[in-house]
């Protein structure tokens, strides 16, 4: 807009505050240009398209343009050229929202001439209304001048400050300026905080309490401000402690100019005055805990010394064990408490003397109690010092060891008189192992000349058990042959019978035969002779039964070897003939686990089962009451069940006694199925 366009008559409802000879529109349009030609900063007029629609002469002359040559030009030919493109769209968002911007708002702005040469400025904004369009008077101060340039190091200074953020405010409590350090404090730039109200710098809960105007009010009542002192979230999120001052400024004719606003970043500050606080603290609860122990305690003298000995504290445990009260000992040396004779060899001084050269005193000596009573004690004297190493006095602790002591004297008294007995018995022990080696070896005689008889009638004995298992095989044979000649088939199956319990009888010799042990057999392979013989005896065709054994290496005593194959062999047989009976192909299980005082035995088929009225104690069947009675005879009772087949169970308690020797665990002999 041209300068001409301004020059328009004055409203003189306006012109109040001039003197009367100018209060007419020439006057004021002559002091208006006076006061716009004779500013001795650089001035310029933009219009609301943003171009410049005056200068004054001090402008052109630092810029160097004829006035034809800058009005109605763009404000940003004035700039450097890297800054143009977003000058342009600040001064449109500007024009939108006219305010004053004071001189001193550390914008870091440059100007440019017209030779090209660049040089800093502050630039003060100062709205207006020419007519019915809005204004802008840029008044504009070279920074590259001594004096501008010390205002510029002052306002470089603050603009660098990173713990401070330094503010200055409208009267309105607008933001005019904005520093580094408000930005780390806050998390702004200056162009998101410049002109925003100072409210937004306050949490949600603050702003809705009213806080900024509450702040606001008070500093204008108050010539020392508002003191600040509050946690704020800073622009990395983590929290500061902010502390700091809001006064009010005033010029010179008392009229309100604003705010200044002072906060600095104290968070280290007060996060170590926060620790020192906790370490107190923590400092005087552990001293009161110290305090209370050291009172609590009853079996231990604790208290203090000065650096003379003389008794400055006293706990429960002194006043007992030593039997002076509290108002009776303080103050007195600690000498009291030692023998007249270690007194007069000075042996208190020499324990302190101790204590404060080493840094800490043990001993154990006699003491005296109030009533002239002695104890044995047993006392430790440290020396305590300040940090510069001066020496503040002595804690001393004393314990009673007078029962220790008698203990101690019983024990060498006793050691001493079994050390006298021990060489009496070594003197008596000496005679009586030399009889005793005399008797050893007439001993050892006896002994080899058992060792040989023994040894003669183990081989005699093998040789018995092998001929009674031949005998016996002898007498398989015989009836074998026996009933091939009968014509009775019932006569036949009786005989067979008889003959396979007397291989169960055989078995047993022949494995005694082939131990080394002639007390016991193995119960697995006595066993799977048992009742593979059974098997072999009873089947038309060797695949017809698949055999399982489940048995635990269990000793068995002779005495009951015997009955126990005798048992496995009826229920072999009785599985064959019920429940696999006419060549029937079926799977036989037999197993012995030792378990709680006993040894559980069952046999079992997967024939068709019991039959549904059976009952063994009403059963006339040779096998079944022979295999009870046998039963009876290992300390069991037959147990029938019918389920998947046929299951004969029974728990063999005298077996378990006889076998109580064996390892709690022993293995088992998971034998493969036998065709």
């Amino acid at each position: 807009m041209p300068l001409q366009q301004l020059r328009n008559p004055v409203d003189t409802n306006h012109t109040g505050w001039l003197p009367e000879g100018l209060q007419t529109a020439s006057g004021a349009m002559g002091l208006a240009g006076a006061l716009f030609e004779g500013n001795p900063d650089m001035v310029l007029i933009v219009g609301a398209d943003g171009r410049i629609a005056g200068a004054n002469s001090r402008a052109l002359k630092e810029l160097g343009y004829l006035r034809q040559d800058l009005e109605g030009q763009p404000l940003e030919m004035l700039l450097p050229v890297a800054v143009r493109e977003s000058h342009a769209a600040h001064v449109r968002r500007y024009m939108a929202h006219p305010m004053v911007r004071p001189m001193g708002s550390c914008m870091n702005l440059k100007a440019r001439d017209s030779s090209g040469r660049e040089f800093p400025v502050d630039v003060a904004l100062q709205p207006f209304a020419a007519g019915a369009e809005q204004c802008v008077l840029a008044i504009c101060n070279r920074l590259d001048m001594p004096l501008a340039r010390n205002r510029s190091q002052i306002h470089a200074l603050v603009e660098s400050t990173r713990d401070s953020a330094v503010n200055l405010l409208d009267t309105e409590g607008r933001i005019l300026t904005w520093n580094e350090g408000a930005r780390l404090i806050y998390g702004l730039t200056a162009e998101q905080a410049s002109g925003m109200h100072f409210s937004v710098l306050f949490t949600p809960d603050e702003r809705t309490a009213g806080e900024p105007q509450r702040q606001l009010d008070f500093a204008l009542q108050s010539t020392e401000g508002v003191r600040i002192a509050t946690w704020r979230k800073g622009a990395d999120g983590q929290m500061l402690w902010v502390e700091g001052q809001l006064k009010a400024t005033w010029d010179i004719s008392g009229n309100l100019t604003g705010f200044t606003r002072l906060l600095r970043d104290r968070t280290e500050q007060k996060r170590k005055e926060e620790e020192l606080l906790q370490a107190n603290r923590a400092l005087a609860e552990s001293e009161q805990i110290f305090r209370l122990l050291v009172e609590s305690v009853t079996d231990y003298a604790i208290y203090k010394l000065d650096p003379l000995g003389l008794v400055l504290t006293w706990n429960v445990g002194a006043e007992r064990n030593k039997g002076y009260r509290q108002e009776e000992i303080l103050g007195k040396n600690f000498s009291i408490f030692f023998l007249p004779e270690d007194v007069e060899a000075g042996l208190p001084a020499q324990e302190l003397a101790a204590a404060e050269r080493d840094g800490r005193f043990e001993s154990q000596n006699w003491r005296i109690r109030k009533d002239g009573s002695r104890f044995w004690a047993l006392v430790s004297l440290t020396a305590i010092r300040s940090h510069e190493g001066r020496l503040l006095g002595f804690a001393k602790v004393t314990r009673d060891m007078t029962a220790q002591k008698s203990l101690e004297e019983a024990h060498a008294q006793l050691a001493l008189d079994l050390d006298q007995r021990v060489t009496v018995r070594t003197r008596q022990l000496e005679s009586t192992v030399s009889e005793l080696r005399t008797k050893n070896e007439e001993v050892e005689a006896l002994v080899a000349l058992v060792s040989h008889d023994l040894s003669e009638k183990e081989v005699l004995l093998r040789e018995v058990y092998h001929r009674v298992k031949n005998n016996l095989q002898v007498v398989q044979s015989l009836l074998k042959m026996g009933a091939r000649t009968l014509r009775s088939a019932d006569a036949r199956r009786a005989i067979e019978t008889a003959v396979q319990r007397v291989h169960a009888m055989a078995m047993v010799h022949e494995h005694l035969y082939q131990m080394p042990d002639l007390t016991n057999l193995t119960l697995s392979a006595y066993l799977r002779d048992v009742v593979e013989g059974a098997i072999g005896s009873n089947c038309e065709r060797s695949e017809q039964v698949r055999l399982i054994l489940d048995i635990d290496e269990i000793p068995i005593p002779l005495d009951f070897a015997i009955p126990l194959g005798l048992l496995a062999n009826e229920l072999v047989s009785n599985c064959l003939k019920h429940g696999l009976p006419r060549g029937r192909a079926g799977v036989i299980s037999v197993s012995a686990k030792m378990i709680p005082g006993s040894v559980r035995f069952f046999v079992e088929d997967d024939g068709p089962g019991l039959p549904d009225n059976f009952d063994a104690a009403q059963c006339t069947s040779m096998g079944v009451k022979l295999a009870a009675s046998l039963a009876h005879q290992l300390g069991g009772r037959l147990i029938f069940s019918s389920k998947n087949g046929c299951r004969v169970q029974a728990d063999l308690t005298r077996l378990c006694s006889q076998t109580e020797k064996l390892r709690p665990n022993a293995p088992s002999a998971q034998l493969a199925p036998v065709r």
